[in-house]
């Protein structure tokens, strides 16, 4: 009898044990869940920031020039505020593009004249469509709730960023 008794003692145990290291586990990848948005996030920032100075600079159509302008201030606007969110929540913000992101960005860099304005217009096109989706995983998949409002938040204005994206591809492709 005090056999079975120990038998049940060690296997409660071992079960407490196993479902506690399941739960550290989990919270290990909803961690990584939670960074892995922060860093794309930040570097698609970069990106549209980085990109949008370019346009300003070397855009020919007054469009690309204007659009250009309105993702720095807004995406600078973003970063800044996923930056502080993201220092507050105790997560790491990249200080340089994703791999990715610069490679697009790069491929920007020789272009000049209207070959650049499509170039950017189409850039910022796909640019937004990662983004919305990345932010629409985010506002319904990861766990911290702030970085879950945040994206939430800032999905209407990457929607309509997407939207005046795909006029400007139309209307500079359209030259």
């Amino acid at each position: 009898m005090k056999n079975k008794f120990i038998l049940v003692i060690m296997l409660a145990l071992s079960v407490f044990t196993f479902s506690a290291c399941s739960d550290d586990d989990d919270d290990d990848a909803m961690k990584m869940q939670n960074q892995l948005f922060v860093n794309e996030a930040a570097s698609g920032n970069m990106l549209e920031i980085q990109a949008g100075a370019m346009a300003e600079q070397k855009g020919v159509s007054q469009q690309v020039k204007n659009y250009g302008h309105h993702m720095v201030n807004d995406h600078t606007t973003a970063s800044t505020q996923l930056t502080t969110l993201a220092n507050n929540e105790g997560f790491t913000v990249p200080t340089q593009l994703l791999e990715k992101h610069q490679t697009k960005l790069n491929s920007l860099m020789p272009l000049t004249g209207v070959a650049f304005d499509k170039g950017f217009a189409t850039l910022m096109v796909q640019s937004h469509e990662e983004q919305v989706n990345l932010f629409e995983q985010a506002s319904n998949n990861v766990e911290d709730d702030d970085l879950k409002n945040f994206a939430r938040e800032k999905l209407p204005t990457l929607k309509a960023h997407l939207e005046e994206a795909r006029q400007l591809n139309t209307t500079v492709n359209a030259q």
